[in-house]
């Protein structure tokens, strides 16, 4: 392995997601996480990347944990409110071009990710820094205010990380 420390790391990440995977913490399922995680650090660093991806895909633990709680957060807020669309009938679907001031591919596309993984949001293409999103309440094609309302939240905190 070209990196142990930050291998060490993602084994012990890779592990955790494994125990909350199985929704066990039977002795077995514990045991078992380490080896996957080391054979799937092992086999991605040996056939599938071919960088430093410690330094490509690098995010920090602070922004991490403040990512994550807020892309939760949003998860279920934007859920209720496409499941109020839908029953009420107020869908207005279009697709909106949007433009991310991110520069860093890693956090393009983690951007990206996390609109899809919003309800009421897909994002169908991504080229460099424009997106095109398929919104359920498409009230404006304006790329500034629809941008602010898509991907607003998630932008600020991830331009934070990059400009560490």
């Amino acid at each position: 392995m070209k990196h142990t420390g930050s291998s060490l790391g993602v084994v012990v990440l890779l592990t955790a997601v494994w125990v909350g995977l199985n929704e066990s913490t039977h002795p077995l399922i514990i045991l078992s996480g380490p080896i996957v995680a080391f054979a799937a650090v092992y086999f991605s660093n040996r056939f599938v990347l071919k960088g430093d991806y410690a330094q490509l895909y690098h995010i920090g633990p602070w922004t991490l944990l403040k990512y994550t709680v807020y892309l939760v957060f949003q998860v279920y807020t934007a859920g209720f409110a496409a499941m109020w669309r839908l029953v009420t009938g107020k869908v207005n679907l279009d697709i909106v071009h949007i433009r991310t001031d991110l520069e860093n591919d890693f956090h393009i596309a983690l951007l990206a990710n996390s609109i899809t993984l919003t309800p009421g949001t897909v994002t169908v293409d991504k080229r460099g820094r424009d997106l095109q999103v398929l919104w359920i309440d498409a009230h404006t094609h304006d790329a500034g205010e629809a941008g602010e309302e898509i991907k607003g939240g998630f932008e600020r905190l991830l331009s934070k990380d990059e400009t560490r």
